[in-house]
């Protein structure tokens, strides 16, 4: 197609973008003061991912971040067909710059070297899905392994309880959202024979238990076994005597 021959033919060729110079200001202003809760490190990318996604999405800003978006022409035919400044350009270049600026103020200095000579918001967005993409699954099948492989032992209950609910967490900070079946589950599977009575009234319940009920009976069974351990030593020094 020849767009020399058409002003309005250089136009169509891109995305339509609203030309109201203030719309430009207001999102470069959004930019500007929008802070996510969290700057991405190794252990939050998902967290992070999904703010950001949300916060463009609020001014239209996405587009910007994908490869396949190109800029307006620098230069548009005037109805007289002579050559002018395209404000759709400077727009794009303006909102581009912003977003680059801002998605780099929104990592950690960890993650900054990753980044050095990247300009373009998206290739800034890419490098840091490349980055954490692959991280981000081994991330979870490596939490997962070890909310399964969690054994009480000879440890507390109250320290069990919270290395189960500390895998549960971790899951949570890569998007992994632990439902209460399998939180209880968890739970219950790192549990020696002592505590059979425990899992055996859990497990034949209809009505499903919270991880807080499950919490609950643990500590108290563990509790009445402790008096049960301490009572022994008092009763043989009775029959002794």
């Amino acid at each position: 197609m020849d767009f020399s021959s058409s002003p309005s033919a250089v136009q169509s060729a891109f995305p339509v973008m609203n030309t109201n110079v203030s719309d430009s200001f207001a999102d470069c202003r959004f930019l500007a003061t929008k802070k996510i809760s969290v700057l991405l490190d190794d252990n939050n990318y998902l967290l992070w991912r999904q703010q950001v996604i949300l916060a463009l999405k609020t001014f239209r800003l996405q587009h910007l971040l994908d490869t396949a978006t190109s800029p307006p022409p620098q230069q548009i035919l005037d109805d007289s067909g002579v050559l002018q400044e395209n404000p759709e350009f400077s727009r794009f270049e303006q909102q581009n710059c912003a977003l680059a600026s801002w998605l780099l103020s929104s990592v950690s200095t960890s993650v900054l070297p990753h980044l050095i000579g990247l300009e373009s918001s998206s290739q800034i967005w890419n490098a840091i899905v490349d980055l954490f993409g692959s991280k981000t699954t081994s991330r979870l099948m490596s939490y997962r392994r070890a909310l399964h492989s969690q054994r009480k032992a000879d440890l507390p209950m109250k320290e069990y309880l919270l290395k189960i609910k500390s895998c549960c967490e971790n899951l949570a900070s890569c998007g992994e959202i632990i439902s209460e079946r399998e939180h209880v589950t968890a739970i219950l599977n790192g549990l020696s024979s002592e505590y059979e009575s425990v899992i055996t009234v859990v497990t034949a319940s209809q009505v499903p238990y919270t991880v807080q009920g499950v919490s609950t009976i643990l500590l108290d069974t563990e509790t009445r076994q402790q008096v049960i351990v301490n009572e022994v030593p008092s009763s043989a020094n009775l029959v002794s005597s």
